[in-house]
């Protein structure tokens, strides 16, 4: 860690042109899957974010999304990106707020669903944001087929969940087998700008419940928008009907609300489901029993 203090240090300091010396960092944030690095710091009683992504793909997605999003006052704005040696970095200014996955339980509901329908306009205009035919940045890696990129995005998630799972756990069996039937009923339709961790944890509110950013675009690429509905069920946020429609309503200031979510939602809720079960492993327990949970809601449904 102290060698990569070091090294952030000196990006900084090529950067703003400082000596590193005059450069005080502050680890914020360690990737639970040992992805990226992100630290805070000051320049001129400025605040400033550095993210060192160990993942070039994941770097190369958020570098793509934030300059597409570069309009939006809840994109954060890139002052530098480049590498450094073995280091994949960014550096952003920093909004100013608190996440909302810390603060929600704290806020009544009818401030919860005002901010849940700000949050899918918001989503809706990250949706409406470029046109796309291939699912993916690059066209020669993944197809222009919803069905065929789920199948093999689908193949991935189960590959992980096998090896989590008992003989004795039949709600996942029976979980992969509705979601492999399911995925068929698909309607095929062209990809949109998709985040891909639109939750909570990504969400930047104010002390009034103003939402002040969205955060964390590594995971971003043309993809199906419904997957970003399934971030967001993460935690049960949207489990009552009237967050949903909240948040539904906002969206539909923007575009129509995604038909495959609507028609084929038991398939997203299992598809979310494997993905919590099988993605933390051993470091995300509670994540592995909202999995279970929402594929056994899905099935009795």
């Amino acid at each position: 860690m102290d060698n990569l203090s070091f090294k952030v240090k000196e990006i900084i300091s090529k950067t703003f042109k400082l000596s590193p010396e005059k450069i005080y960092i502050n680890l914020i944030e360690h990737s639970i899957l040992d992805r990226n690095y992100v630290f805070f710091f000051n320049i001129k009683e400025k605040e400033y974010v550095i993210k060192i992504s160990l993942n070039k793909e994941k770097w190369i997605n958020e570098i793509n999304t934030l300059i597409l999003l570069e309009n939006y006052y809840f994109s954060p704005n890139i002052l530098d990106s480049n590498r450094y040696g073995n280091l994949n970095y960014i550096i952003m200014d920093k909004i100013q707020g608190n996440i909302l996955v810390e603060k929600i339980k704290n806020i009544d509901e009818l401030s919860q669903m005002k901010i849940l329908e700000k949050l899918g306009e918001n989503l809706g205009l990250i949706h409406n944001t470029g046109s796309y035919n291939c699912y993916g940045w690059e066209t020669q890696k993944y197809m222009n087929s919803l069905i065929e990129t789920r199948n093999i995005k689908d193949k991935n998630i189960i590959k992980r969940v096998n090896k989590f799972m008992t003989e004795e756990n039949e709600i996942i069996k029976k979980g992969i087998e509705v979601l492999n039937n399911d995925r068929l009923k698909l309607k095929e339709l062209k990809p949109n700008l998709t985040h891909k961790d639109f939750s909570l944890r990504n969400i930047l509110i104010d002390d009034k419940g103003k939402i002040t950013g969205i955060i964390d675009y590594e995971h971003s690429e043309p993809e199906d928008p419904c997957l970003d509905i399934c971030s967001m069920f993460h935690t049960n946020i949207l489990d009552t009907k009237i967050n949903f429609n909240s948040f539904k309503k906002g969206y539909e200031k923007i575009l129509n609300f995604p038909e495959n979510f609507i028609n084929n939602k038991r398939y997203y809720m299992i598809n979310t489901g494997l993905y919590l079960y099988g993605r933390f492993g051993d470091k995300g327990i509670g994540a592995r029993k909202r999995g279970t949970d929402l594929i056994k809601k899905s099935l009795n449904s």
